[in-house]
């Protein structure tokens, strides 16, 4: 336990409850050093330092689990939940709040031994290494034993979480570690009751892009000091604090780490032959930046003044990357500053109409990375069926490239031409982010409701959009998602904002007027 841990005065109604956001802001400031650990591995670590940062990060990730799951705690757990059941008036909602989040990150941790919790970190930390040497060599059958030992090790998980928490698959034990409201049952329900009509939509869109001319390729030299530079006005006009954050390329995969007083942004820059990828990972990393930012300060380093989890992140990423870093009026904003920045004065390939149409082009593609907005709903719902079977012990890691030719025929048209466009190019089988890929769909028809309430709140958006102006868009969300930490659970915040539950609809209706309609 940390000597002299920074806590904000909060009201305190139990001595033994004080004693606990002691245990928590130093479990919080554990956490914040890994991930910068592993943020500098992405980074600036040099390729022979791997093996000694894993052990540093799997070193932290004992302390992490034999604090959290000492004696010590446990017992105080229960004392402040019996205190709390017995002098509820006293207690307010952001202490009763926080007390629910101690609970819910001791059960997680505590339903697994430490042999196992760790062994979970250094696949994830190691696991990026793994697929990116596997995409290079081609090689599936060399990575089918290091999958193996991965989905040996979540099933393991699965199964114990299945125990603890009465679960009726281990998939389920899964999911609710990125989606606590939602089941696979459910999912198979939303998954099927999509299908039909994304199909149809799917087809009557090719229908049209067919009918109309290709938009002109990008052409022009972007150096990555220019995309950088581009990236950084971007990512200060959407709400970034500089001054507590820093944007870099990355090594490797783009990612968001650190915590509010340090967050790093870590984007994609190899490709000088277009600026688009690396502009789309800074509207994505930097919305999960800027939410990271705003967190409640008052509750900092406690649970309850984290974010809600990788539902809503993911929805803050899709709701500028891919619904408003994808609409005309953006890039009415960004075509002047880009023909400025990498000095493409009357480049025809730099007008608005046209980078909006390139970004809306529809690719049949075996590649989710190269996937349009709506083509990657298929590929998710692929990886979906596959990753539920597998946890659930209806499919063996020895089928799992065969399995994945017969879904991409089925939902994609065609089986992959290469092993990287198939099975290997999934990451997940190597980081073990088991119950990650629902969170894509639900996040997208999360981001597709939040983008109607703020139509409907701010009816100038578009406007203000053309002008690079995100101001009201990021305090609406500062003041409604940010600020609220896990007060509430996301979908409650969702049901808050939108009034109703869950729901497709906005997310359809969004992708037809993006694909079928000329009203933009």
């Amino acid at each position: 336990m940390t000597n002299n841990p920074s806590i904000e005065p909060v009201q305190t109604v139990s001595a033994n409850y004080n004693d606990l956001k002691f245990y928590f802001a130093n479990l919080n400031t554990m956490f914040s050093i890994r991930d910068t650990l592993a943020t500098d591995m992405m980074t600036d670590m040099p390729a022979g330092g791997l093996h000694r940062r894993i052990q540093e990060i799997s070193s932290l990730t004992k302390r992490i689990y034999a604090e959290t799951t000492t004696p010590a705690v446990t017992g105080l757990l229960d004392k402040v939940e019996s205190e709390a059941e017995n002098t509820k008036e006293d207690w307010n909602k952001w202490d009763l709040a926080n007390l629910k989040e101690m609970r819910r990150i001791h059960n997680h941790l505590s339903a697994l031994p430490p042999e196992l919790y760790i062994a979970s970190v250094q696949i994830s930390n190691e696991g990026r290494k793994m697929h990116a040497a596997a995409m290079q060599s081609k090689n599936w059958q060399n990575v089918i034993p290091y999958v193996q030992k991965v989905v040996d090790t979540y099933k393991k998980i699965g199964e114990l979480k299945q125990n603890k928490f009465n679960t009726e698959t281990p998939y389920r034990a899964l999911l609710i570690g990125y989606a606590s409201d939602i089941d696979d049952r459910q999912m198979d329900d939303l998954y099927e009751g999509l299908l039909a009509p994304l199909k149809d939509l799917l087809t009557k869109a090719i229908d049209k892009q067919n009918m109309d001319e290709l938009p002109l390729p990008l052409k022009g030299e972007f150096t990555r000091k220019d995309q950088m530079w581009l990236n950084k006005t971007i990512l200060e006009l959407m709400g970034f604090d500089f001054q507590r954050g820093h944007l870099a390329i990355s090594s490797l995969n783009p990612m968001t780490g650190g915590h509010p007083d340090d967050t790093r942004v870590l984007v994609r820059c190899n490709d000088e032959t277009s600026f688009l990828d690396s502009m789309e990972d800074t509207l994505y990393q930097g919305a999960r930046a800027i939410y990271n930012q705003n967190l409640p300060t008052d509750w900092k380093t406690q649970p309850v003044g984290q974010d809600q989890g990788m539902i809503m992140m993911n929805t803050m990423s899709i709701l500028f990357e891919t619904i408003i870093g994808r609409m005309p009026q953006f890039f009415e904003f960004v075509s002047s500053r880009a023909e400025g920045v990498f000095r493409q004065f009357k480049n025809d390939s730099f007008s608005a109409e046209n980078l909006y149409r390139l970004r809306k082009v529809i690719h049949r593609t075996n590649e989710r990375n190269e996937a349009d907005e709506l083509t990657k709903i298929f590929h998710d719902i692929l990886r979906y069926r596959i990753e539920r079977d597998l946890m659930n012990g209806t499919l063996a890691v020895k089928d799992l490239e065969e399995r994945w030719n017969e879904e991409s025929k089925e939902l994609l048209g065609e089986t992959p031409k290469d092993i990287t466009q198939g099975v290997l190019q999934n990451p997940d089988w190597f980081t073990g982010r088991i119950g990650f890929i629902p969170t894509n769909t639900l996040s997208h028809i999360m981001a597709a409701e939040v983008q109607d309430v703020l139509y409907q709140t701010y009816p100038s958006m578009i406007n203000n959009i053309a002008e690079g102006n995100f101001e009201d868009i990021t305090s609406w969300l500062k003041t409604n998602i940010f600020e609220v930490g896990r007060l509430e659970g996301t979908f409650d915040t969702m049901t808050r904002l939108t009034g109703q539950d869950i729901s497709p609809e906005p997310l359809i209706t969004h992708l037809k007027r993006r694909y079928l309609s000329e009203k933009r």
